[in-house]
């Protein structure tokens, strides 16, 4: 039941994504492999001087690698009521993580999506629930937050004990430094603590890849 449940979830996100994203690549966790351009024409002889090397920008999503996507620890699931199991109101959890990069320019174009569960705890009852999950994407080079966040997100699990949730941001755009985005960009998903970032230890461990 568990693994049917997640497979849902995980088919629900990547219809999201692609709904969202017109005709533009989306894929789950955007399979995009990093690849070399190719390049057409008669050949020529390098220039020895960097800075004389004509500047390529990619033109499709296959041309770039996107950022990997990293889940801090204690952040995956966010939990409402007492310390024991037996007083648990109800439960969020992470359980699928997506993105989609395209380029533009010198810039690129960056959209997140997150799905993930609504339980029900023994102190609970089935109905409309909420909790804030934060999206931030990171500056590896100064470890800043370039981008920083949150959004509301929202389920009903009707009679049943355990109903889903999907997220699909809005379109950020960042500068475009270099090919190998995951070099210069991470992005971080989890529930919000409450206190202007994401909950957790400052350790995080890579989600999706």
């Amino acid at each position: 039941m568990a693994a049917s449940a997640s497979r849902s979830v995980r088919f629900a996100l990547v219809a999201a994504l692609a709904a969202s994203s017109g005709a533009g690549c989306s894929t789950f966790e955007s399979f995009i492999p990093a690849r070399a351009p190719v390049v057409s024409g008669p050949l020529m002889q390098a220039d020895a001087n960097p800075s004389n090397q004509p500047v390529v920008l990619p033109r499709d999503a296959l041309d770039i690698d996107c950022p990997s996507i990293e889940v801090q620890d204690g952040t995956s699931a966010i939990r409402v009521g007492g310390e024991s199991n037996a007083s648990v109101r109800y439960q969020f959890d992470i359980a699928e993580t997506a993105r989609e990069c395209q380029p533009q320019g010198s810039q690129f174009t960056i959209k997140v999506g997150v799905a993930g569960h609504l339980l029900i705890g023994p102190a609970g009852a089935p109905g409309a629930y909420s909790a804030n999950l934060r999206v931030v994407i990171r500056r590896e080079g100064d470890k800043t937050a370039v981008v920083s966040k949150v959004y509301r997100v929202e389920s009903n699990t009707g009679t049943a004990s355990e109903g889903s949730f999907q997220l699909v941001t809005e379109l950020f755009s960042l500068p475009f430094p270099h090919r190998q985005m995951n070099q210069d960009y991470t992005i971080l998903v989890g529930f919000d603590n409450g206190h202007g970032g994401i909950a957790g230890k400052p350790a995080a461990r890579r989600r999706r890849g």
